[in-house]
């Protein structure tokens, strides 16, 4: 496998972008057997790097969505799904597919496994089959793989064997003689390839059963109750155990009888470990040796620990609040996990991990550039505020999250509604919890102003024109406050909507709350000009404080205006371009200056283009930018020569105007 190029963020660019700021969001990682590779699937493609030089070297399936991976025994294959599409396993040195396993166009992989003598592939997930009377929602199918499979002979492609009511997880025996999975209360019959069985109005089963089949006859054999929505099963390396933990952590390890027969009990419930003290995510792993280890994200305070159940010892705790990542635990032996800027890897026996820098996906809310423009950033929710030093895209964020989940508190966890940047460059940050708002300056730990709240918020803006702060909360209430007497200033109802745009007019002295309600501050009350029969959706304010742009998909659908709302009425109108005409706008985003402005439809598909208007030359725009990823959030930079868009990846694309701005 050839080292890559370590300007990462130069990757698989579309069109007309020249930065990718981040990876992608991250939905599988696994390490190879040996612990020299780590793959990691994203809504990007299948990253990988090199363990003990610390370093990326590819991206295999760029533009991809890779859902799940698998090494096989020895690591010289590896197998990757994604949604919608086939089954892929690739021969790891040379990086060529061997092969395809074709799945329905509707459906994805959640879980793949090779057997350890490299005869079969079972796989895991949800598909959706043409024939409408015949649905299968979750499913685990079993491949048959042939001796000369590396030879990519066109003569011996992998069969499918058998296809099985369940999901995921699923585990085979060291033996391979037997395959168990999740499945839904009951029994369920395998089936063949000539057959569907009838899943009525499922999308999803409920996985609180383990079944367990003979992978050579196909005969089911037991199907093992007493849990409640399986996170992880895994037979033991010596073949006498199997064990299933659910999502409260309780673990449940039945002995396998030597004398196979589909009686249940024949399988002993050898023995119970009860729920742990902390609600969280919980995946098991055997050792070698046969000691059986869980693996713990505790949703209370955001850590990650490996525990040993037989001796309640906590052998590993990482010393920082993580979130809620992927992770794998290879054999008991070596455990990769992800957080906010590392992927981190820790070998059973060491007191500390080594660390990859691998930026997680985010979604952020909204993006800003510093009045410098060197430096980008992000609101992502509970992730906090990520700045990037965009002069240096593949350098790891600085992130803003000085709260964190509060351990101990019962407030909730603190979520980052907004930044703001006042005329004097100084970036203010706005968070809440169940029960109160605060307002940060950038990189400060303590918050400048903090005020009570009765209900949950959901957007928030701040003025620093007239120093003041407003949030609406979840039952549509508009809560303004004056920060330097910490005095509520106002407070209204607004309309109930859906939209995310909430902001202050440039002047501070109007505050626009989509779909369609301007308030005016001073005079305390609505300004009347706009009801919900005429359909407008506030889009952003002009530089000039009475000016606001909007889409009136109610009505007119075929252009974008902005509206004068003293004079109550048009001042000028854009033409959508023609092939997203009827469609809502989904982006968009307006320059300091008034002159520019870019936004993108909502296509409901990853096909999704951004066109860039410069309102002084007429209706055209003078750039379209073609994706293949949908946008959440447009900005431009101060000088107008950036663009950048949050996108479905969980990425930040940028683009270079200054040619299409100056020509």
């Amino acid at each position: 496998m050839d080292s890559g190029d370590a300007d990462s963020s130069t990757w698989y660019l579309p069109d007309g972008a020249i930065i990718r700021l981040g990876k992608g969001n991250v939905m599988d990682m696994v390490l190879s057997p040996d612990g020299t590779l780590l793959a990691i699937g994203s809504y990007l493609g299948l990253w990988w790097y090199d363990v003990p030089n610390r370093s990326l070297l590819t991206l295999w399936e760029a533009g991809k969505t890779i859902t799940t991976v698998a090494f096989s025994a020895c690591g010289e294959w590896v197998a990757t799904g994604g949604w919608g599409a086939p089954i892929k396993i690739w021969d790891v040195k040379r990086g060529n597919c061997l092969a395809e396993l074709a799945r329905d166009k509707s459906g994805y992989a959640t879980d793949i496994i090779f057997s350890s003598d490299r005869k079969r592939l079972v796989v895991g997930g949800s598909t959706r089959h043409s024939n409408p009377e015949k649905r299968l929602y979750c499913s685990v199918e079993v491949w048959q793989l042939p001796e000369n499979l590396q030879d990519c002979a066109a003569t011996a492609r992998p069969e499918r064997e058998a296809i099985y009511v369940g999901t995921n997880p699923l585990t085979l025996s060291p033996d391979n003689h037997l395959l168990a999975f999740a499945s839904p209360d009951g029994v369920p019959e395998p089936f063949h390839t000539n057959g569907y069985p009838v899943v009525d109005g499922r999308w999803i089963l409920a996985s609180n059963s383990v079944v367990v089949y003979e992978l050579a006859t196909g005969q089911h054999l037991v199907t093992l109750d007493g849990l409640n929505d399986i996170s992880s099963i895994s037979f033991s390396p010596s073949g006498k155990f199997l064990a299933a933990c659910d999502s409260k952590g309780t673990t449940n390890v039945w002995e396998v009888p030597e004398q196979l027969s589909p009686e249940t009990h024949s399988w002993h419930l050898h023995k119970v470990y009860q729920e742990l003290d902390d609600n969280g995510s919980h995946y098991i792993s055997w050792t070698p040796e046969n000691r059986l280890l869980t693996t713990v994200y505790a949703y209370r305070d955001d850590t990650f620990s490996v525990q040993d159940l037989e001796n309640s010892e906590i052998l590993y705790r990482h010393p920082k609040e993580t979130g809620y990542y992927h992770s794998d635990f290879s054999k008991g032996v070596r455990l990769a996990f992800e957080s906010e800027c590392d992927v981190h890897l820790w070998v059973a026996g060491e007191n500390r991990p080594i660390s990859l820098a691998h930026t997680t996906g985010i979604f952020p809310g909204s993006l800003r550039f510093s009045l410098d423009g060197k430096t980008l950033l992000a609101n992502s929710g509970y992730g906090g505020i990520f700045s990037w030093d965009v002069t240096h895209p593949d350098n790891l964020p600085h992130i803003f999250k000085p709260l964190g989940m509060k351990p101990g508190t019962d407030e909730g966890q603190e979520r980052y509604l907004s930044v703001d940047m006042s005329p004097d460059g100084k970036h203010f940050v706005i968070s809440g919890d169940g029960r109160n708002i605060r307002l940060w300056e950038l990189r400060s730990d303590v918050p400048m102003v903090t005020f009570p709240l009765q209900d949950e918020p959901c957007t928030a803006a701040f003025s620093p024109i007239a120093n003041l702060l407003a949030c609406r909360d979840e039952t549509n209430r508009i809560h303004i406050w004056d920060i330097t007497t910490g005095d509520i200033y106002d407070t209204y109802i607004s309309g109930e909507t859906y939209d995310p745009y909430f902001a202050f007019s440039p002047d501070g002295a109007f505050i626009a709350c989509a779909p369609f309600q301007l308030y005016d501050i001073s005079q305390r009350k609505t300004v009347n000009q706009f009801s919900s029969d005429d359909g407008f959706y506030f889009l952003a304010f002009s530089p000039d404080p009475l000016r606001i742009w909007c889409d009136s998909p109610a009505s007119d659908n075929e252009t974008i205006d902005l509206w004068d709302f003293q004079r109550d009425e048009e001042v000028l109108s854009l033409p959508k371009p023609k092939w997203w005409q009827e469609k809502d706008i989904n982006t968009f985003a307006l320059s300091t200056c008034g002159h520019y402005l870019a936004c993108s439809p909502y296509t409901w598909t990853d096909e999704e283009s951004v066109c860039v208007w410069d309102i002084r030359k007429g209706s055209e725009p003078i750039i379209t930018f073609e994706l293949t990823e949908s946008l959440g959030c447009l900005t431009f930079s101060p000088n107008n020569t950036l663009l950048a868009g949050a996108c479905s990846t969980g990425t930040i694309l940028l683009w270079d105007l200054k040619p299409f701005i100056n020509s």
